[in-house]
């Protein structure tokens, strides 16, 4: 279990040189505290791998108690709606702070809301329409920007710490 924590770790310290780089030239990029809206337009409940489904679940223990209620319940209504099958097309993350438009597990959060923003994947199904916007604005002063590849991540992670496991399957071994 500590080569995968490691090998988690690993692939974090890379996708962050690749956001740091894109943020270091561009003060403009969207991406920071207060801009949740990846956050509230989730296309699906998450789907991770055991090693970030392990750390998410020792973020949400760790939080203070009446912080922890309120993350709790969301994932219930989450996986009641998953039950009832009436998840909307756009699922707010049960991690969100939706007042503050910030993560409340930030250190722990998911691969996906790392690279989101960063990486883009051939297929373009993974874009922001913020920063497709403002790169389009700058066009410019954006021709340099060295994105990182969403699929070979994904693939990565496959490859790494195996199939990812859903959010309602997840779960499911708490109830």
């Amino acid at each position: 279990m500590k080569e995968a924590q490691q090998e988690l770790l690993d692939l974090e310290q890379r996708i962050e040189v690749r956001v740091q780089d894109i943020r270091s030239s561009r003060d403009w990029w969207p991406c920071r505290r207060g801009c949740s809206q990846c956050c509230r337009q989730l296309a699906q409940p998450p789907e991770l791998s055991l090693q970030e489904w392990a750390r998410i679940d020792e973020a949400v223990v760790a939080l203070p108690k009446p912080i922890r209620i309120e993350v709790e319940q969301k994932i219930d209504k989450l996986l009641v709606q998953i039950a009832e099958n009436t998840v909307s097309s756009q699922v707010v993350c049960p991690y969100l702070d939706e007042n503050e438009g910030a993560c409340r597990i930030y250190d722990a959060r998911p691969i996906a809301c790392r690279t989101y923003g960063f990486f883009v994947a051939r297929n373009g199904n993974d874009y922001c329409q913020l920063i497709e916007n403002e790169v389009s604005s700058r066009s410019h002063t954006t021709s340099d920007i060295v994105w990182g590849n969403a699929e070979a991540i994904r693939n990565e992670i496959e490859q790494v710490f195996g199939l990812t496991i859903p959010f309602d399957v997840h779960y499911s071994q708490f109830k």
